[in-house]
């Protein structure tokens, strides 16, 4: 008389297609944010200044060219037609100003009139929390 059986070993596999999936949607997920942050952020030389923090995230960015152009997400504005963008912005806020946070970035080779007219407009519409972007010297 046979007590005892034998088990057949018993393997468990794992089905890795999911992780796969996932891996390829987190790739593209990535690459599709890293697109969007480049658009807010038009090549220039900024002012030298040492001893600044890093860059915080803000949800407005706004680009002063060298020859004085304002640049929004890659597309060129009017002073006039940035404010009313901001006003809309605004408005998509609650008409809460505290709640956004914009950095101006200015060429170093530009004038300081556009700049002062772009802070000057931010302060009438009440937005306080400006950050000038500069470069840290090496």
């Amino acid at each position: 008389m046979r007590l005892s059986k034998r088990r057949a070993a018993t393997r468990v596999s794992m089905n890795m297609t999911p992780m796969i999936d996932i891996v390829f949607l987190l790739i593209i997920f990535f690459m599709t944010v890293t697109q969007v942050s480049e658009i807010n952020r038009e090549r220039m030389e900024l002012p030298q200044q040492a001893g600044s923090e890093d860059q915080k995230p803000a949800i407005l960015t706004i680009n002063i060219d060298k020859t004085g152009q304002i640049l929004i997400a890659g597309v060129i504005y009017e002073l006039s037609d940035m404010i009313a963008m901001i006003a809309d912005e605004l408005v998509r806020l609650n008409d809460d100003p505290s709640r956004l946070t914009v950095v101006m970035r200015a060429d170093q080779r530009t004038t300081c009139r556009v700049p002062n007219e772009v802070i000057n407009a931010l302060t009438r519409l009440q937005i306080h929390r400006v950050r000038v972007a500069v470069q840290v010297p090496r």
